[in-house]
């Protein structure tokens, strides 16, 4: 690896070093919740039961040190297939006894579908309209429109059987990434039953969005790279390109992981380590890579060019309207609000209607409202630092994601729920999987903080290792200045498992030596 490239890359992991003890601070003296029948994204903090948490955690390490004494780990198969088996049971559990229903900004984009499916796209054409204040949506829509096609209008069930799907198909992938990353079948074990854990993840089965969607080719993109890192096979390459494309047209949040992927790829092309300059330079590797970035960036925006290209001439329209500038996102994600700092107020819907749905004109009032935010943190450095901290840690300390509060969303305009129902979403059921939720995140950030370190006091890395954690950087600063939600940051959480399980089987090893001194005193 290319010294000056090495260097860069330890400085991120230094970043994000430090933010993993962040986290691993915060959730573990605090914890986030959420009111319940509430419908506001309202992150509350509250104090947390440290001796509970301590106990449960030294249980949760105890198991795993017997089963890494024992060399259960070894096969790694049975606790990744058993994870599978798991999610499975649990997700359908969650779905028979919440029948979730379509909420908010998915009930909204339904209804958009639907009017399609007859012919009808004011929606799109009509200012005011939904999808002509948010065009980026049509990729999630024209999904939309093929599932309705093969399952019917509104079948809520056969969205969440089809994001049940993306979820098992997101999770053996990162099975697999794991397995690509450290060759380790110990570490592939302690990844698989890690993941029983990750309820977070599995509770949003039932949130009907672009979200778990786009999970699954978005995983298969940084699978399908790590391959290619691996064995320079441009079929590999390929495909991750034309994963992150239909990634993207699904939630455009997916554009940091191309952005991710892009880099990555100039990186490893471009930059050549000692050894090669020794060996000579490789002009056809430097050119194969800006091809293959140029064919990442060409995929996507084709593919968006279809979709705007194919509803201009069903709608008439001669152009996708503009829609609410993006501006807008970065100026209400810099705010103040009487929820949370920094998350959805609203003021991006508010500011495009109030200039009468001209993109130009919202964009130049989001600009000055941003230029005199700035201006604000310039004056008062310890306001803007406390600003910036809150705002990150609200999303990523968050160790539900937000997953219980939309629970509770997609549960409550279903009538005559079954008692299970009541028990999981208010009940007593729900403390236990927050709980549940609440030791994850600590084991998984004591996990990740170990093997960050390992990197800063001289562990060798590659570039394919580096990909999810400059992936999961590009999340922290995207998310610190756009719409903030820790629904965006969980995206990114699920990620660390792989390293959590490196660092954790290193924690488990240093403990077995420690033992094993101790016994010879």
């Amino acid at each position: 690896m290319n010294r000056g490239v090495s260097y860069l890359f330890k400085i991120m992991v230094f970043f994000l070093l430090a933010t993993s003890i962040v986290v691993l601070v915060v959730s573990s003296l605090t914890t986030i919740y959420y009111e319940m029948h509430s419908d506001v994204d309202r992150p509350i903090y509250g104090s947390e039961n440290i001796p509970r948490l301590i106990i449960l955690l030294l249980l949760t390490l105890g198991v795993f040190f017997v089963l890494y004494m024992k060399s259960c780990f070894e096969k790694y198969r049975i606790f990744t297939a058993g994870s599978l088996v798991f999610i499975t049971l649990y997700s359908l559990m969650l779905l028979w006894a919440i029948r979730p229903r379509a909420v908010d900004d998915a009930l909204l984009v339904d209804a958009c579908i639907n009017e399609f499916m007859a012919g009808d796209y004011t929606s799109l054409t009509k200012p005011g309209g939904y999808l002509f204040i948010w065009p980026f949506q049509l990729g999630y829509t024209a999904f939309g429109q093929i599932m309705a096609l093969l399952f019917g209008e509104s079948n809520f069930l056969a969205w969440e059987l089809v994001q049940l799907l993306c979820i098992l198909v997101t999770m053996f992938l990162i099975y697999r990434i794991t397995w690509e990353l450290f060759g380790d079948r110990v570490v592939c074990g302690i990844a698989g039953l890690m993941s029983f854990g990750a309820l977070f993840f599995y509770n949003y089965v039932t949130f009907i969005y672009g979200d778990i969607l786009s999970m699954a080719p978005q995983t298969l993109a940084i699978y399908m790279m790590v391959l290619y890192l691996k064995r320079k096979k441009t079929v590999y390459a390929v495909v991750s390109a034309i994963a992150i494309a239909l990634a993207v047209l699904l939630k455009t949040n997916c554009e940091v992981t191309l952005i991710a992927l892009v880099g990555i790829l100039i990186l490893e092309g471009v930059f050549a380590s000692k050894e090669e300059k020794a060996a000579g330079f490789d002009l056809k590797k430097t050119v194969k890579a800006l091809a293959l970035a140029a064919l990442f960036l060409a995929l996507t925006f084709v593919f968006k060019e279809a979709i705007n290209a194919y509803y201009c001439s069903v709608s008439g329209l001669s152009e996708i309207p503009k829609g609410s500038p993006s501006w807008s996102h970065i100026a209400m994600g810099l705010q103040e609000s009487d929820l949370e700092d920094g998350w959805y107020n609203g003021y991006n819907y508010r500011v495009f209607r109030e200039n009468n749905y001209d993109s130009e004109a919202t964009a130049r009032e989001a600009k000055e409202n941003i230029r005199q935010t700035l201006e604000k943190f310039a004056e008062n450095p310890l306001y803007a630092a406390r600003f910036f901290v809150r705002k990150f840690t609200t999303q990523w300390a968050d160790s539900v994601a937000i997953s219980t509060h939309n629970l509770d969303l997609v549960s409550r305009h279903v009538e005559n729920q079954p008692a299970l129902c009541d028990f999981l979403v208010f009940g007593k059921g729900s403390r236990v999987l927050c709980w549940i939720m609440n030791v994850f995140m600590p084991v998984c950030y004591a996990g990740v903080s170990v093997y960050l370190f390992g990197i800063i006091k001289g562990r060798k890395f590659t570039y394919q290792e580096m990909l999810l954690p400059v992936l999961i950087f590009g999340g922290i600063i995207f998310h610190q200045f756009w719409e903030g939600s820790s629904r965006y940051a969980m995206r990114y959480y699920i990620y660390w498992l792989p390293y959590g399980a490196f660092g954790l089987k290193v924690l488990l090893g240093r403990i077995e030596k420690f033992l094993i001194r101790k016994n010879r005193h």
